[in-house]
């Protein structure tokens, strides 16, 4: 089991600092204390250690303003390829909202790119070489509120009010939306909220996400055909494919209108809805589930 901590006494911090010199300075020849900037002493410090109290990653956070800089993130190798590293961005950005920031920013080494790609950032230009050999890549992150990146933003963000009211699991699962184009309805869970006893998503967490985000589709749907129900689901039946070991993003995809309309007549609907989970860019799990709107 693994944990994300902050370095509280003296001898964490001295073991964080010592894990970020043996991953990230070290295999450059670069001294003790290189690994230390003069912005730490304000810096958001994160580690993860494992059950045994083992420290296995670190990160850190520096807020400026409502920007926020992601440095010094490393996982030690035989912890690599778990999804630990997705878990201390993870950590990172829910410190980084907690503190209004609004946008991350990161130099990230090549071979990082496309990790972090998967965590929602975009490469924007070159960023600085390190010792003169290791050549980095600007990226950022915006933390955009999610009225100004959704089609039909104001359903997109009462759905997000209706499940945190109405179904509060939700909320702690940190299920939010991510997209949705009229068609196609994605959600996004917190792995660090929904793990089990082997540091993958607990199967009732993919469960749960992969019915919410078909009854979400459903919802948004019969608002803009301006038709009412209650969504309940009649059945459902899912195959899990592998662990989920990075952040679980659900998909489903579907236009509804001529399957919702007999609601406006008072008649019973039935829809069936596949619904994909994902680890990462893996498929994780396909969700094949039949709601019922009963008409009001």
């Amino acid at each position: 089991m693994y944990r994300v901590v902050t370095p509280q006494t003296e001898a964490e911090l001295e073991a964080y600092y010592l894990l970020r010199w043996q991953l990230l300075r070290k295999p450059w020849q670069q001294p003790r204390g290189s690994e230390r900037d003069e912005f730490d002493e304000y810096a958001h410090h994160r580690m993860m250690v494992d059950k045994d109290g083992k420290l296995v990653a670190v990160g850190r956070l520096y807020v400026s303003g409502d920007e926020a800089q992601i440095r010094f993130m490393a996982v030690i190798p035989e912890c690599r390829a778990k999804g630990l590293g997705t878990r201390m961005v993870q950590a990172l950005e829910q410190v980084a909202r907690q503190q209004g920031v609004r946008r991350l920013v990161m130099n990230a080494r090549e071979e990082a790119v496309a990790f972090y790609g998967r965590c929602g950032f975009t490469v924007v230009g070159e960023g600085p070489i390190s010792f003169g050999k290791i050549p980095h890549r600007q990226m950022i992150k915006a933390l955009t509120p999610i009225h100004q990146i959704r089609h039909c933003p104001e359903l997109c963000d009462e759905l997000q009010r209706l499940w945190h009211r109405r179904i509060p699991i939700s909320e702690k699962m940190g299920i939010r939306i991510t997209q949705y184009t009229g068609s196609k309805f994605k959600t996004r869970g917190n792995l660090n909220a929904n793990l089990n006893l082997h540091e993958s998503m607990f199967a009732g967490s993919i469960y749960s996400q992969c019915v919410l985000t078909g009854w979400g589709l459903i919802w948004l749907q019969m608002q803009e055909y301006g038709v009412s129900g209650d969504i309940v689901q009649g059945s459902g039946e899912i195959k899990y494919l592998t662990p989920v070991w990075d952040e679980p993003t659900a998909e489903v995809q579907g236009r509804l209108r001529e399957q919702l309309l007999p609601l406006a007549r008072g008649e019973r609907v039935r829809v069936d809805l596949n619904v994909t989970l994902y680890s990462g860019e893996a498929k994780a799990a396909v969700f094949s589930g039949r709601y019922v709107i009963l008409p009001h």
